[in-house]
Protein backbone atom coordinates (compact mmCIF):
# COMPACT_ATOMS: atom_id res chain seq x y z
CA UNK A 1 0.00 0.00 0.00
CA UNK A 2 1.62 3.29 -1.04
CA UNK A 3 0.93 6.76 0.44
CA UNK A 4 -2.27 7.98 -1.39
CA UNK A 5 -3.82 4.30 -0.69
CA UNK A 6 -3.34 4.71 2.84
CA UNK A 7 -4.58 8.33 2.57
CA UNK A 8 -7.47 7.48 0.58
CA UNK A 9 -8.61 4.72 2.95
CA UNK A 10 -8.27 6.98 5.63
CA UNK A 11 -10.13 9.59 4.24
CA UNK A 12 -13.06 7.08 3.00
CA UNK A 13 -13.23 5.17 6.66
CA UNK A 14 -13.33 8.83 8.04
CA UNK A 15 -16.02 10.03 5.79
CA UNK A 16 -17.93 6.52 6.70
CA UNK A 17 -17.87 7.06 10.38
CA UNK A 18 -19.39 10.96 10.11
CA UNK A 19 -22.10 9.22 8.05
CA UNK A 20 -22.35 6.54 10.11
CA UNK A 21 -23.15 8.87 13.38
CA UNK A 22 -24.92 11.16 11.43
CA UNK A 23 -27.28 8.25 10.79
CA UNK A 24 -27.84 8.09 14.09
CA UNK A 25 -28.72 11.42 14.91
CA UNK A 26 -32.30 11.41 15.00
CA UNK A 27 -32.51 8.34 16.67
CA UNK A 28 -30.41 8.87 20.10
CA UNK A 29 -32.74 10.43 22.65
CA UNK A 30 -29.94 10.47 25.32
CA UNK A 31 -28.15 13.40 25.21
CA UNK A 32 -24.99 12.09 27.13
CA UNK A 33 -24.68 9.80 24.39
CA UNK A 34 -25.45 12.53 21.75
CA UNK A 35 -22.70 14.51 22.95
CA UNK A 36 -20.12 12.02 22.84
CA UNK A 37 -21.09 11.20 19.78
CA UNK A 38 -21.18 14.71 18.33
CA UNK A 39 -16.98 14.69 19.94
CA UNK A 40 -16.76 11.33 17.90
CA UNK A 41 -17.89 13.28 14.74
CA UNK A 42 -15.62 16.00 15.06
CA UNK A 43 -12.47 14.21 15.82
CA UNK A 44 -13.61 11.97 12.03
CA UNK A 45 -13.94 15.29 10.47
CA UNK A 46 -10.83 16.70 11.41
CA UNK A 47 -9.21 13.49 10.28
CA UNK A 48 -10.72 13.22 7.21
CA UNK A 49 -9.85 17.21 6.61
CA UNK A 50 -6.25 16.39 7.06
CA UNK A 51 -6.04 13.08 5.17
CA UNK A 52 -8.18 15.54 2.71
CA UNK A 53 -4.93 18.61 2.11
CA UNK A 54 -2.37 15.77 2.17
CA UNK A 55 -4.00 13.47 -0.38
CA UNK A 56 -4.09 17.12 -2.61
CA UNK A 57 -0.87 18.21 -1.65
CA UNK A 58 0.28 14.98 -3.35
CA UNK A 59 -1.40 16.11 -6.47
CA UNK A 60 -4.59 13.39 -6.31
CA UNK A 61 -8.42 13.99 -5.20
CA UNK A 62 -10.40 12.36 -2.26
CA UNK A 63 -12.81 10.04 -2.59
CA UNK A 64 -16.16 10.25 -0.83
CA UNK A 65 -17.38 6.56 0.01
CA UNK A 66 -19.48 5.32 -2.65
CA UNK A 67 -23.37 5.86 -3.08
CA UNK A 68 -24.10 2.42 -2.16
CA UNK A 69 -21.99 2.17 1.18
CA UNK A 70 -23.83 5.40 2.41
CA UNK A 71 -27.33 3.97 1.90
CA UNK A 72 -26.60 0.67 3.58
CA UNK A 73 -25.37 2.68 6.28
CA UNK A 74 -28.20 4.70 6.49
CA UNK A 75 -30.82 2.12 6.20
CA UNK A 76 -28.76 -0.33 8.62
CA UNK A 77 -28.75 1.88 11.38
CA UNK A 78 -32.34 2.84 10.91
CA UNK A 79 -33.40 -0.91 10.47
CA UNK A 80 -31.34 -1.33 13.83
CA UNK A 81 -32.96 1.46 15.90
CA UNK A 82 -36.46 0.80 14.90
CA UNK A 83 -36.58 -2.39 16.55
CA UNK A 84 -34.40 -0.80 20.15
CA UNK A 85 -33.65 2.57 20.19
CA UNK A 86 -31.94 2.39 23.46
CA UNK A 87 -28.91 4.03 24.29
CA UNK A 88 -27.56 0.68 24.94
CA UNK A 89 -28.11 -0.64 21.17
CA UNK A 90 -26.77 2.32 19.84
CA UNK A 91 -23.83 2.08 21.57
CA UNK A 92 -23.30 -1.89 20.47
CA UNK A 93 -23.45 -0.14 17.21
CA UNK A 94 -21.24 1.85 17.49
CA UNK A 95 -18.35 -0.43 19.19
CA UNK A 96 -18.87 -3.04 16.35
CA UNK A 97 -18.41 -0.35 13.54
CA UNK A 98 -15.18 1.21 15.19
CA UNK A 99 -14.26 -2.74 15.82
CA UNK A 100 -14.19 -3.54 12.08
CA UNK A 101 -12.67 -0.38 11.32
CA UNK A 102 -9.44 -0.45 13.93
CA UNK A 103 -9.23 -4.41 12.39
CA UNK A 104 -8.98 -2.89 9.00
CA UNK A 105 -7.04 -0.34 9.96
CA UNK A 106 -4.19 -2.23 11.35
CA UNK A 107 -4.25 -4.24 8.79
CA UNK A 108 -3.81 -1.35 5.74
CA UNK A 109 -1.51 0.35 8.34
CA UNK A 110 0.74 -3.62 8.34
CA UNK A 111 0.26 -3.12 4.26
CA UNK A 112 1.49 0.11 4.57
CA UNK A 113 4.66 0.19 1.96
CA UNK A 114 5.64 3.66 2.15
CA UNK A 115 7.56 6.17 4.56
CA UNK A 116 6.11 9.26 5.46
CA UNK A 117 5.71 9.62 9.03
CA UNK A 118 2.97 12.06 8.94
CA UNK A 119 0.33 9.80 6.33
CA UNK A 120 1.48 6.83 9.36
CA UNK A 121 0.39 9.03 12.04
CA UNK A 122 -2.80 10.28 10.73
CA UNK A 123 -3.80 6.52 10.01
CA UNK A 124 -1.96 5.82 13.34
CA UNK A 125 -4.70 8.67 14.68
CA UNK A 126 -7.54 6.77 12.79
CA UNK A 127 -6.79 3.98 14.36
CA UNK A 128 -6.45 5.23 18.01
CA UNK A 129 -9.99 6.74 17.30
CA UNK A 130 -12.10 4.27 16.40
CA UNK A 131 -10.66 2.26 19.27
CA UNK A 132 -11.10 5.06 21.89
CA UNK A 133 -14.94 5.34 20.71
CA UNK A 134 -15.32 2.09 21.05
CA UNK A 135 -13.71 2.12 24.33
CA UNK A 136 -16.27 4.97 25.30
CA UNK A 137 -19.51 3.38 23.94
CA UNK A 138 -19.29 0.58 26.68
CA UNK A 139 -20.38 3.56 29.22
CA UNK A 140 -23.50 3.07 27.60
CA UNK A 141 -23.78 -0.57 27.20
Amino acid sequence: MNDIELLQYVHETAEMGIEGLNSLDGQVRDDSLRRVLSQQGAEYRQIADQAERLLRSLGDEPRDPGLLAKVSAEVMSTFKTLADPSASNIAEMVIQGNTMGATKSTRHLGDYAGGNREIRNLAERLLHTEEANAAQMKQFL
